[in-house]
């Protein structure tokens, strides 16, 4: 198989695992984060912006469930799934920054809100950013700004366009993470297991007989 061929193949794994998702009342939004100047060659600002990723997911968490490492969390935390992405050359204008800070370089996620009856969060996520930017986004932080907007319909296309930088042979299948990691905070049927990430491993979901033997 080619690599434009099993890129094609891994993005419609992701897509049908996003479908899955909403199916069982898990709410989309996307996410987009934007940092500051990173140094290091391009290997070390993805790693920058993977370990920016989890200090943010981190933090959020905890907006959504009181104690996400208590049993009673297991199943019901907030999964993301992130790429980086590059800029492309688009008829609207660009601010300056967004296409010569890292390159342009920055990172989509599909986020997956668990059910309302799961969740503390009082207002949308979108509305949550907006107005809480102040507890994400600090000086001493590569983390520049953070934007999410819901995601209300197509969500296959949606999906395709975040992992388009994949598709593209931009990136390897390693350079797309999911959070949360551990196995026990995995908010699906079907997750992945302990140590497994990016898309191979949701390729290999859809060989599964036994989504519950994951969970």
């Amino acid at each position: 198989m080619s690599s434009t061929a099993a890129a094609r193949q891994i993005a419609a794994a992701y897509g049908d695992w996003a479908l899955r998702l909403q199916e069982d009342g898990w709410t989309p939004s996307l996410l987009t984060l934007m940092f500051r100047q990173l140094r290091g060659t391009p290997t070390a600002v993805a790693r920058q912006m993977e370990r920016e990723t989890e200090r943010v997911y981190g933090r959020f968490i905890t907006r959504v469930r009181r104690n996400p490492h208590a049993l009673s969390s297991i199943g019901r935390l907030p999964l993301w799934i992130c790429s980086p992405d590059y800029p492309v050359f688009k008829h609207a204008k660009q601010s300056l920054a967004d296409v010569t800070v890292n390159d342009g370089r920055h990172l989509h996620v599909i986020d997956f809100q668990p059910p309302a009856a799961h969740s503390r969060l009082p207002v949308p996520i979108a509305d949550h950013f907006a107005s809480d930017q102040g507890i994400y986004v600090h000086s001493d932080y590569p983390l520049l700004r953070l934007h999410a907007v819901p995601i209300t319909h197509d969500l296959g296309a949606v999906v395709d366009y975040t992992l388009k930088a994949l598709r593209r042979g931009l990136l390897g299948e390693d350079g797309v993470f999911i959070l949360p990691r551990s196995r026990s905070e995995l908010p699906m049927r079907g997750g992945l297991l302990k140590g497994q990430r990016g898309a191979g491993a949701v390729l290999g979901m859809r060989d599964l007989s036994d989504d519950r033997a994951l969970c």
